[in-house]
């Protein structure tokens, strides 16, 4: 190896390097040899010509799903509305419960995890890989408590939002003495249930969340549970679920939940979509702003332990998604 060798960083910019930029990096030619020009004379090296690419919206905008770059910071504000009316709400719930009602009617495996075995009705052998997978996330949670330094409380109790099938219910059931199984469709809670009970899984009371009002029964508990649910909900309906979430946390409890932070390009006016899309079917994508999060749980006096960015959308390249752990001690909640 030449020691006197050159870094590739310091090497002058050739043609040659501007095109095949262009090629590996955006995926096409340059439009013409002005701008091969242009990028030579104001790039003084190989490290600057690669990140102007690198951080091109052109780049960020044709990258995969799942491609790992994330954002830099400089990216505009999304405007969301996150509250409304009463009945503004009840409409929005209603929406997203007949959404989540017919796909646990057509397609339930499906609707929770997306994958083409998941179709249908699946054979038995996938269906037990299917629930297999909770373990890992459950897993997850009692990592990110023990680095914190976090124990459960004694004999505790646990709400899971969104249980679905009951997946994840069943991996949190040795660990508590309690699961409040809640989720918004009446077809999932169902067949969750009789998984269930057809494999002998009990500690779980199943919760069917039947309108938004709702909301205010949820008991308190020492843990609040939710991945991969939140999202699916339109901004001011995440809003009215993260605000109960904070209230019904008890002193001494851990809240561990995510929900998508920051899309580029997302915005959420609440009149528009109720007037032009509230009709529509399907599995839906929101976002909600972080700065909400906090509010909602540090006014009832907990605190903000950890929080993770944790790509479970699988839009790395142009969204956040976090997952939040918050603890309400006892002193702070007496304050």
């Amino acid at each position: 190896m030449n020691d006197d060798a050159a870094e590739p960083e310091s090497l002058p910019i050739t043609r040659e390097a501007v095109i095949w930029a262009y090629r590996m990096l955006l995926g096409r030619e340059p439009e013409s040899a002005e701008v091969v020009a242009l990028q030579q004379r104001e790039n003084p090296d190989v490290l600057s010509l690669r990140r102007g690419f690198l951080e091109s919206a052109e780049f960020k905008n044709n990258l995969p799903d799942w491609a790992c770059a994330g954002l830099h910071g400089f990216e505009p504000p999304n405007r969301i509305d996150c509250d409304g009316a009463p009945e503004q709400l009840r409409r929005l719930f209603d929406h997203v419960q007949r959404n989540w009602q017919d796909m646990g009617d057509s397609d339930p495996y499906y609707s929770v995890l997306v994958a083409p075995e998941h179709f249908a009705a699946p054979p038995q052998e996938i269906i037990r890989r299917f629930f297999q997978t909770g373990v890992g996330d459950v897993e997850r949670f009692l990592k990110t408590l023990e680095r914190n330094n976090l124990t459960l409380p004694l004999h505790a109790t646990c709400l899971e939002f969104g249980c679905g099938l009951g997946r994840i219910t069943r991996a949190l059931v040795p660990h508590f003495e309690k699961v409040f199984a809640v989720d918004i469709s009446a077809a999932h809670l169902a067949l969750a249930e009789k998984h269930a009970l057809e494999d002998g899984v009990e500690g779980i009371e199943w919760t069917h969340l039947a309108s938004v009002d709702a909301l205010d029964t949820l008991p308190q508990v020492d843990a609040i549970f939710s991945l991969i649910v939140l999202q699916h909900n339109p901004p001011p309906v995440i809003n009215r679920i993260i605000r109960q979430f904070a209230r019904i946390l008890r002193p001494g409890g851990i809240a561990y939940f995510q929900v998508p932070t920051y899309r580029l390009g997302y915005t959420f006016d609440l009149q528009d979509y109720l007037d032009s899309s509230i009709e529509q079917g399907g599995m839906e994508m929101h976002v909600y702003p972080q700065w909400r999060v906090f509010q909602h749980f540090v006014d009832t006096g907990a605190e903000l332990v950890e929080i993770i960015e944790d790509g479970m959308t699988g839009r790395r390249s142009r969204e956040r998604s976090n997952t939040f752990l918050f603890h309400k001690s006892e002193t702070m909640a007496s304050r």
